[in-house]
């Protein structure tokens, strides 16, 4: 017999789903449809400014007072146009990476991104005339700019890596039926994706993948087991439009790194996170040289499940006690988070609270719904976080770990857009952290 049924029965109906009414009333709202052609309307009085004081690659680097009015307008404007364009973006990403078959939001976020390959190449423009000024005299001139001086810098050096400003205008354009096209076919696919898993009292259980993925935390060795064996088969069923979009991804990334005269794409994705190669060396090293306590930690847990090496399936199995291996409730890890973050910060359970109070949470595992989690700034303080919710320990240090991700947003609130841009190793550090504080708290408790 085979049956399509959410996971875990009656707690997947009790799931929370997030609320993006505060932003916008609907899709077809007149709210979010003045807020979408604002946004045109915004990119073209950009374009306006940029053109007004050319600001695009020049021979001179003179800091002129027309240069000064150039840079404030032009920054300016760029800062409010972001803040916008994010609020828009987030809120129909909310829409396509919780329900992929939602075509109107479909449509909708496509014709925002061909309007924003607009944008774009006013990014460029911007950049390559920053790396013609002097910017440290920018700097010392303009107090907008001594704010910004560091994402200045970093627009300056990546000026040294652009192709000419017709180059960039094409692989702009290009990028829509490239890159962006085949990461939205990746997301679109996997998240259709089901599986049928053979349950150990013999019911077939026709699953979207993020709901077969989350049985790898099941307490049952031999759910476990065929939560794996169904995912590689559902995974095979889609290996070849995955990997053309992969290769294709990469491909178009290889090829705009030669050109635009980077040693590698390491090169690129170091410089995008402030990083250097001496600085990845040492965490490499790091993790490296903790690979034998790792070693010894897997083959430890496989003594605990009476097995001489740990299987695939048993990589996530839980163990540990109370705390590791009973089912944790979405309600009874919410608050158990809004606890033991009040036990380190008020402000940031509270930020916690708002969070699950004001529901910012997408949880619940469903057809359509893309896989994993993350989270997303909006608007001012508010973030929303995506997760697929298996009431398990592991789901609950997700969660903390996207809650962590909210309150880093909470205190960039009052940032810039230029200012906002966070490399990737700092960005970890909060949800790091929260995740620390929860998972110490509950291995205490057990």
């Amino acid at each position: 017999m085979t049956a399509t049924v959410p996971p875990d029965g009656e707690e997947a109906t009790r799931l929370a789903h997030w609320d993006m009414t505060p932003i916008f009333p609907g899709l077809e709202s007149a709210e979010f449809r003045d807020a979408f052609a604002a946004i045109a309307a915004d990119i073209g009085e950009l374009r306006r400014l940029c053109d007004q004081y050319g600001v695009r690659k020049r021979d001179s680097n003179l800091i002129d007072p027309t240069t000064l009015a150039g840079f404030a307008a032009v920054t300016e404007h760029m800062n409010l146009l972001s803040d916008r364009v994010r609020t828009v973006s987030a809120y129909l990403t909310s829409f396509v990476s919780t329900d992929s078959r939602n075509d109107l939001a479909q449509a909708k976020l496509s014709e925002l991104q061909g309007q924003l390959v607009a944008l774009r190449q006013l990014d460029t423009r911007y950049d390559a005339w920053l790396g013609s000024l002097d910017i440290d005299m920018l700097i010392a001139r303009s107090p907008l700019a001594q704010a910004h001086a560091f994402a200045l810098r970093q627009a300056a050096e990546a000026a040294q890596h652009q192709m000419s400003e017709s180059e960039e205008d094409l692989a702009a354009h290009l990028n829509l039926s490239a890159g962006t096209a085949w990461a939205k076919l990746h997301g679109n696919l996997t998240s259709r994706l089901t599986a049928t898993v053979r349950m150990p009292g013999g019911e077939d259980r026709t699953l979207p993948m993020s709901a077969v993925r989350g049985l790898a935390l099941d307490a049952d060795g031999a759910v476990r087991e065929a939560a794996y064996r169904a995912e590689i088969a559902g995974w095979e069923t889609a290996a070849l439009p995955l990997a053309a979009a992969i290769n294709s991804i990469k491909g178009e990334v290889n090829t705009l790194c030669a050109r635009r005269a980077w040693k590698d794409p390491l090169d690129a994705a170091l410089f995008a996170n402030a990083m250097d190669r001496d600085a990845l060396a040492a965490m490499q090293h790091a993790c490296t040289e903790a690979f034998p306590d790792f070693r010894r930690y897997l083959r430890a847990k496989a003594r605990l499940l009476g097995k001489q090496i740990l299987p695939w399936w048993d990589l996530m199995a839980p163990v540990g006690g109370a705390a590791g291996s009973r089912p944790w409730r979405f309600d009874e890890a919410t608050r158990f988070l809004v606890e033991q973050f009040r036990s380190y910060s008020p402000r940031l359970a509270e930020l916690a609270a708002r969070a699950i109070d004001e529901r910012w949470i997408d949880a619940e595992p469903r057809d359509g719904k893309r896989d994993g989690a993350f989270c997303m700034s909006v608007r001012a303080d508010e973030s929303r976080v995506m997760m697929n919710f298996k009431p398990s320990f592991g789901s609950m240090q997700t969660m903390a770990h996207e809650l962590g991700h909210a309150y880093h947003n909470l205190n960039l609130a009052k940032r810039t857009p230029l200012q906002r841009h966070t490399p990737m190793a700092l960005a970890e550090t909060a949800s790091i952290f929260c995740e620390t504080i929860v998972t110490n708290a509950a291995l205490a408790v057990a």
